[in-house]
């Protein structure tokens, strides 16, 4: 069983769907990405998302890249 999960990337804004296996988590979504998760922030409706929270159907997720440096 799958799940559709629109993806936004930040700063770039691009959209993508992906589905992803049930009771994924933003963990897996990285790794599918082929993200780093230490240098990305998840967020659903605004508000950050720990990495290990489980994903739902039709959820909207924006993934941030972080920028740092001195």
């Amino acid at each position: 069983m799958t799940m559709k999960v629109v993806v936004e990337f930040f700063p770039q804004r691009r959209e993508i769907v992906m589905d992803l296996p049930a009771r994924s988590n933003g963990h897996d979504l990285m790794k599918s990405l082929l993200l780093a998760p230490d240098v990305h922030i998840l967020a659903r409706d605004d508000i950050p998302i720990p990495i290990d929270e489980e994903l739902r159907e039709g959820d909207r997720i924006r993934v941030i890249a972080v920028v740092s440096g001195g």
